[in-house]
């Protein structure tokens, strides 16, 4: 028969999930085929060698927009509204989905709080740091994740002409025809206490009170509730065609709590005494109201 041993070195609580191999202190750690007559063959399921899953406590800190200078200017039928400085806005349209453009961030930093669970043979125990009874957690960079947010380029200056069609509608022109509208990156929206679904990449378009220049931001989901796709060129249901954004990475369409439960936080865990490793990805996010803490599970990939 074919046995795959590993050397005993567990601590006497996993004793009884492990069968003894006579004269060797060792322990079989697979399922194996016990092979004692032509009728007489049975499997013997073992012990998991891994945690089920690993639950991992963290916070999650925004980092502020910083070093990026971006002018927009508007002129409608001739006339110059002025211009904005984007990242430093003075007053944001009434109509604007954020208030205040000092609530987005160039990225939601996730770090680890030191604390966690893990599962093994449906036993939860709790632990804290990095390493717990015969594993150590390592993780891809020195925070535990960071979502990363599309933000307009530095230096970048943008100049819209609208002129007001036979409708009464403004249309912007662009070398593509005539739009009522193009939608910019801004950057990501963050908020003490928010729920990991509502921390999401933010767009921006040019509004006008027709005295003043304003700002309009907006979450992707926010325009995705009034059936627009700002992440792609497209005609709304009135005939006028919005120009959107193409720049946006699969991940930076995604809030924050979907990337999550899509596995794209990643960790390793190190089996002390044989030095192999198992990886696993998250695949569950739970909040605590009005705060920025979260328990991120992970679980084998």
């Amino acid at each position: 028969m074919t046995i795959i041993r590993g050397i005993r070195s567990l601590s006497e609580r996993y004793d009884r999930n492990f069968m003894d191999v006579p004269d060797t202190e060792e322990n079989i750690s697979s399922c194996i085929i016990w092979e004692t007559g032509d009728e007489d063959n049975f499997p013997v399921k073992l012990a998991n060698f891994w945690p089920d899953f690993v639950s991992l406590n963290a916070s999650m800190i925004p980092t502020a927009i910083s070093g990026i200078s971006v002018v927009v200017e508007r002129i409608d039928n001739g006339r110059n509204l002025g211009k904005i400085d984007v990242y430093n806005a003075p007053a944001l349209d009434p109509q604007s989905h954020i208030d205040n453009h000092k609530l987005c961030c160039s990225k939601v930093v996730i770090n680890f709080e030191n604390t966690g669970t893990y599962c093994l043979e449906k036993d939860i125990f709790s632990f804290c740091g990095q390493s717990f009874d015969d594993y150590e957690i390592k993780f891809q960079s020195k925070s535990l994740f960071e979502k990363n947010f599309l933000t307009c380029a530095n230096g970048t200056a943008i100049s819209e002409k609208y002129t007001t069609d036979s409708k009464g509608v403004p249309l912007m022109e662009h070398p593509g025809g005539s739009a009522k509208c193009k939608i910019y990156p801004y950057a990501g929206f963050y908020e003490y206490g928010l729920h990991p679904k509502r921390i999401e990449s933010c767009i921006f378009r040019t509004s006008h009170d027709g005295r003043s220049l304003y700002l309009r931001i907006s979450p992707l989901s926010a325009l995705h509730s009034a059936g627009i796709d700002p992440t792609s060129d497209q005609i709304s249901e009135t005939g006028y065609k919005f120009i959107g954004v193409k720049q946006f990475s699969e991940s930076q369409k995604m809030n924050l709590y979907d990337e999550l439960k899509s596995g794209a936080c990643k960790i390793e865990v190190l089996n002390k005494n044989t030095n192999e490793k198992c990886f696993y990805k998250s695949d569950a996010v739970a909040h605590i109201a009005k705060t920025n803490l979260i328990t991120i599970n992970f679980i084998k990939k």
